[in-house]
């Protein structure tokens, strides 16, 4: 990431513009002034322009001077501002450039509209004419951060080529690691940027959010473990749940049919063998299987079939009467139940059509609604003064129509307003239609299982009937209902067995994907480095301790300094950590002689900050991190720094291979500090005015 222009223009009560514009190299820009010239203005505007200004403390125009939003002075007078506007050109790592606009004061625009225009907008000639491709976007509102092509984080996220990965939050939800918070180690603004490491980053609930900007910039193996962790432990425990559930369904159906089970564990095991499961009939601490109790039921049915008689011909012509009439009814069952079968695939099929209707409605929906966002923070109201023509082709700039239909119809197009309200409708109508399709559906297949159930009763009154031709039972009421009994007792074994076997073979699944679940979890170490993990470490631990040294650290012995691969950060002799803490005075007293802090100078902390944020850039662009490859440095010379340290600081700066790096700084407001602090440095010096904001 290159910065290559920043614009602020303010349009006053006056009716003349004013603001002020910098062009940056691509190595060390040094932003010099006085402390009331405006080096604060311009590190804000910088920021506020990407929509970092969290970073600060805030969001939206809060975070700016009133010199950008309501008045400013000029020449001992003060004027008014109508309206103000910040323009940012930043190239990418495809050497692809595109200009941001952002609104400060405006009385159409609203500032959480950033409008991105594809092209060095600021850098082109302004007599020759260009057309630039226009694209609104939304920031600091749900969906800036995943929608690509309205939401500016998104949009931004893409264009610098950073995938930013998921991570989780304390709940264990989800989240995203966010912008903001890389932005945190390369932005470094004056007032609690030299507080910490990476002292400004925006509280989103997840905890150690150092160390995982840390190990993103870094591009560490661990910080992908993290998140490989967390889909894991999500497969873990949803394996367990469904295992709960198919155990549960196993023992209520075993119980709703007085039969037992054992074997079962409540839950998953990753050698589970269902040849282990014993399901049946408990009898005095003996288990009756479903073959044992199968073959008992059938011994039962062959004793009360004995007791049958020869059958009696002159019952025979009314027994064939009633099979004539069971048998056409069986006939007309089944033709109700092709058509009832045939209805419900209508059904589920018109359902699967309208749901993919409705999934396309509500991305419309989704779609214009954001649009309508868009809209509302001014987006409609944009005059870019581009040289761009409405109504004109961006290639052949011939006149086209903005409306798709032919020039006689009369047809008005919609608004966006009433495209989100015929959406709505749509989405409403369909969603209606489904509703009644699903009841049409559930009372359909309640129609066919009982057609189902009374052909299967058909089927088995035929069977009966038939084999009466032959043979009329002559047996006692008792064994008409001990034989309807063994019947049912059997057709219910018959049901909890299907069911078991097929519940139990789910139960095999899912141990073996709970076996793969546990074998990658066992691979994977959170608090571990990889190879390439420790390489990167310890890069970055002989980068941080040599640029410690070099910008003359002293209040701790530079080998003994090391970085603790869990948080990364330097430790003395792996027990003092080097860091600033802000302790309750009791706390201070105690951890008085474990704190590195208590004898080390502010401005000593302040080297070491220096050296940090330095060195994960140097380790990022050598062993392809993932750090933009730019620093801001918002004042660094804190607490009365020496001006060989600062001096130090500059020189490396400007030698680091392929940073782009901005320090606005006043050096005392003294030239021959400026002059010291940068002796032999190669860079870029801005001067700032004595008042940033000048006539355009």
């Amino acid at each position: 990431m290159k910065f290559k222009r920043l614009k602020v223009e303010i349009i006053a009560s006056d009716n003349k513009k004013y603001g002020y514009e910098f062009e940056f190299s691509n190595g060390l820009n040094i932003i010099k002034g006085d402390n009331s010239s405006g080096k604060s203005t311009f590190v804000n505007s910088l920021i506020y322009s990407l929509g970092m200004e969290e970073i600060i403390g805030a969001k939206g125009v809060s975070t700016l001077p009133y010199a950008l939003k309501t008045h400013f002075k000029f020449e001992n007078r003060q004027i008014n501002i109508v309206e103000s506007t910040v323009y940012v050109e930043i190239e990418n790592s495809k050497n692809r450039i595109n200009t941001f606009k952002r609104a400060i004061t405006s009385k159409s625009l609203d500032s959480h509209l950033v409008t991105v225009i594809h092209g060095p907008y600021l850098s082109d000639d302004k007599e020759a004419e260009h057309s630039y491709k226009i694209q609104p976007t939304f920031v600091h509102h749900a969906g800036s951060a995943q929608d690509v092509e309205r939401g500016f984080f998104s949009y931004l996220e893409d264009f610098l080529c950073l995938d930013m990965p998921s991570i989780s939050d304390n709940k264990g939800k989800e989240t995203k690691l966010y912008l903001q918070s890389i932005f945190s180690a390369i932005f470094v603004e004056q007032k609690r940027g030299w507080t910490d490491y990476i002292a400004n980053i925006p509280y989103y609930s997840v905890s150690g959010m150092r160390e995982k900007v840390v190990s993103y910039l870094l591009d560490l193996d661990v910080f992908r473990n993290t998140k490989d962790l967390n889909l894991l432990t999500v497969e873990k425990n949803k394996l367990t749940s469904e295992w709960s559930e198919l155990v549960t369904s196993i023992k209520l159906l075993a119980d709703s049919n007085f039969l037992s089970v054992s074997g079962l564990l409540k839950n998953p095991s990753i050698d589970f063998d269902k040849a282990l499961v014993s399901i049946g009939e408990n009898i005095n601490g003996t288990m009756k299987s479903f073959g044992d109790l199968k073959c008992e039921l059938f011994e039962l049915q062959n004793k009360i079939l004995t007791k049958e008689r020869s059958p009696l011909n002159d019952e025979a012509p009314e027994l064939v009467n009633k099979i004539e009439k069971v048998q056409n009814r069986i006939d007309e069952l089944l033709i109700l139940q092709t058509m009832c079968a045939s209805q419900i695939r209508i059904n589920q099929s018109q359902a699967k059509q309208y749901k993919l209707n409705l999934e396309s409605i509500e991305k419309d929906l989704k779609a214009n609604k954001l649009t309508k966002k868009l809209n509302d923070f001014g987006a409609d109201n944009l005059n870019f003064n581009l040289n761009f023509v409405d109504g004109k082709c961006g290639t052949c700039l011939q006149i086209i129509d903005d409306i798709l239909l032919p020039p006689e119809s009369e047809s008005i197009p919609m608004t966006i307003d009433e495209n989100i309200t015929h959406l709505d409708n749509q989405k409403k109508m369909i969603s209606s239609i489904m509703i009644g399709l699903e009841k049409d559906i559930e009372k359909e297949k309640i129609q066919l299982i009982s057609i189902n159930r009374e052909a299967t009763e058909k089927v088995r009154e035929i069977y009966s009937l038939r084999k009466d031709v032959k043979s009329l039972n002559n047996i006692k009421e008792s064994d008409v209902r001990e034989k309807i009994d063994l019947e049912n007792r059997l057709k219910a074994i018959l049901h909890v067995e299907e069911k078991t076997n097929q519940y139990l073979n789910s139960l095999v699944g899912i141990s073996n994907q709970y076996q793969r679940c546990l074998s990658k979890l066992s691979n994977i170490n959170v608090n571990s480095l990889s190879s390439k993990d420790w390489t990167k470490k310890n890069d970055f631990e002989r980068n941080f301790r040599r640029l410690a040294k070099c910008f003359g650290y002293r209040s701790a012995n530079i080998d003994d300094i090391s970085v603790k691969p869990e948080t990364m950060l330097p430790y003395l002799n792996d027990l003092i950590e080097l860091r600033e803490r802000i302790d309750t005075p009791t706390e201070k007293k105690i951890k008085e002689q474990t704190n590195i802090k208590s004898d080390s100078s502010a401005s000593d902390f302040v080297r070491l900050i220096w050296a940090y944020l330095i060195a994960l850039q140097q380790t990022s662009i050598k062993l392809n991190g993932n750090h933009p490859n730019f620093l801001l440095f918002d004042e660094p010379a804190q607490h009365s720094m020496g001006v060989e340290s600062m001096n130090a600081m500059l020189k490396i700066l400007s030698d680091c291979s392929g940073l782009q790096s901005i320090v606005a700084a006043s050096f005392d407001e003294a030239q021959e500090t400026f002059k010291a602090s940068t002796d032999g440095v190669n860079c870029k010096v801005i001067n700032l005015p004595r008042k940033i904001i000048e006539k355009l």
